[in-house]
């Protein structure tokens, strides 16, 4: 007898557009009819091999290309090619070519876009390392794609582009193909991710029309950005003084946080590289006033450090228009408390802001006359008082993401090493849901490939729960060390002073308990 659609429905589901899904196109008639929604539903544009041109033939199919609903796009040349290694790079043409292309997919309503996890500018000489996607690489490439979500795309509008960048070899084709889509259909996308988002501010970007009109899109419910930082090679310990990082966090809340765009977010997800909220620093409180991320339900961040006793209530109160009275789901992945900051010589309460909110100059000299500052919040105070305010939270995840165990599936099975770890390894937090480990609370389980794909896990150990750090300017390469002088003690967990561990975990275990019972 016949399967009903129903189904079939959760059959294909679950089949890879590579493996089953072909195969079974190849069955019968009845089944390639069935099988053909869900074997284009998602597609992968990469910047090497036969995909471009794989791409663009989809894209002028008025049939194949409605089938699109989530579409990937990754800016690496290869898995062959080193990165960050001097070797001789070569603009992929066909790629940024086909890029225009996007509009086509009028359907989709995920797109993820990675670049390569190594940014910077090469120009200023920082590194003898050089940088492969320079800032006006990036910047050709969000604003293409902007421009094409947005509805605003013209040749014209794409020859200006390309005339603003320089990019080394790379000859831009402009086609005149009738595609048969409206000049201005915006494309009504309801998550983006964007991994390996440089931590530039970006001026040519942010003051684009693409990007104005972006900002009223208000399709938009789920937006995860991972941001990396440049590191110098020579002298990592130098990379803390760079200054487009600062400015960049500085005008988050304007540009990706604004209130146009996050008043409709419903799932919210931040990672950077390296710590970030107390150095860079970022002040949640300029986003949203009394009522910030009314809408959103899920919440994830990566490496944010709290500093500040404020960071409690602000936190409690985003999601108030929710549904729910406040956020549904909490994410901590690495997010430490500062205990400890050696910092610029001023007080942080007369000034009313934080001490190393200054110049790289002001922070240069500091080396030479450090002021320490101990810094009195412990965990057991943020989560004694979420535990009473955030009424509807119902899942509270907290540790250290982890790849280490990811295990090859069958359905990935024509990837080579390199292949994989590439999708594992880049494909990250593109979905915030972290549940436990496979067979384990305590983090010994193993992660399957399939599952790490589409977003990572946290690690349960309890050294990886509720750590505490403390800020050098002096130190390198990373300013930031953690509370543990022993290593080995680390694993029943480190806190600044004796006792503080026991409350911590008693805090710890209040709050999953209120949560459970919701």
């Amino acid at each position: 007898l016949p399967l009903l659609p129903e189904i079939w429905e959760p059959i294909c589901s679950h089949l890879s557009a590579q493996d089953g899904l072909l195969c079974l196109r190849l069955t019968s008639s009845q089944l390639n009819l069935i099988a053909l929604p869900y074997a284009f539903k998602s597609l992968h544009l990469k910047a090497y091999g036969t995909s471009a041109e794989r791409f663009t033939t989809i894209a002028k199919s008025t049939k194949l290309r409605g089938f699109v609903r989530e579409l990937t796009i990754d800016t690496s040349i290869g898995p062959g090619f080193e990165y960050h290694a001097n070797r001789t790079y070569d603009i992929p043409g066909p790629f940024l070519n086909a890029l225009p292309y996007l509009r086509c997919f009028s359907k989709i309503t995920a797109l993820h876009l990675r670049f390569n996890e190594f940014c910077g500018d090469s120009i200023r000489g920082r590194s003898s390392v050089k940088i492969e996607e320079s800032w006006d690489f990036r910047y050709s490439v969000l604003d293409t794609i902007f421009h094409c979500i947005t509805g605003i795309w013209t040749q014209r509008k794409q020859i200006e582009i390309d005339q603003l960048v320089h990019l080394n070899g790379y000859e831009p084709v402009y086609s005149n193909d009738d595609l048969g889509i409206p000049s201005d259909q915006v494309i009504q996308i309801k998550e983006l991710t964007i991994s390996n988002l440089a931590d530039y501010h970006d001026s040519y970007f942010y003051s684009s029309e693409a990007w104005k009109k972006f900002l009223c899109l208000s399709s938009l419910v789920d937006l995860k950005l991972v941001l990396v930082t440049e590191i110098d090679r020579d002298e990592p310990e130098r990379s803390v003084f760079f200054e487009e990082k600062h400015e960049m966090f500085d005008n988050l809340p304007q540009t990706w946080l604004s209130p146009s765009l996050s008043e409709n977010l419903q799932v919210l997800s931040l990672y950077y590289q390296d710590y970030w909220g107390w150095f860079p620093m970022m002040d949640f409180r300029k986003i949203g006033g009394d009522s910030p991320f009314p809408r959103l339900k899920v919440l994830a961040l990566g490496k944010y450090v709290f500093s500040e006793g404020w960071e409690i209530n602000w936190f409690a109160s985003v999601g108030k228009n929710n549904g729910s009275h406040g956020l549904e789901e909490l994410y901590l992945d690495d997010c430490p408390i500062l205990f400890q900051s050696r910092d610029l010589g001023m007080n942080p309460t007369a000034l009313g802001a934080n001490p190393h909110q200054a110049s790289t100059r002001d922070l240069i000299a500091a080396h030479s006359s450090p002021v320490v500052y101990m810094h009195t919040m412990r965990w057991h105070h943020v989560l004694s008082i979420w535990a009473n305010s955030m009424r509807g939270l119902r899942i509270f995840r907290m540790g250290l993401a982890t790849f280490d165990a990811a295990q090859k599936k069958e359905a990935f099975a024509h990837l080579d090493e390199d292949g994989l770890d590439q999708r594992i390894f880049h494909n990250i937090r593109r979905s915030p849901a972290f549940p436990s480990p496979v067979g384990d609370m305590e983090g010994n389980g193993l992660y399957l490939a399939g599952q790490c794909l589409h977003g990572t896990k946290i690690s349960q150990w309890r050294s990886a729960r509720m750590q505490y750090v403390k800020f050098d300017v002096g130190k390198g390469p990373s300013p930031y060390l953690g509370a543990c002088g022993n290593p080995s003690l680390s694993a029943d967990g480190c806190a600044p002073e004796e006792g503080t561990v026991a409350r911590d975990d008693a805090a710890y275990e209040r709050l999953i308990v209120a949560t459970r019972v919701r």
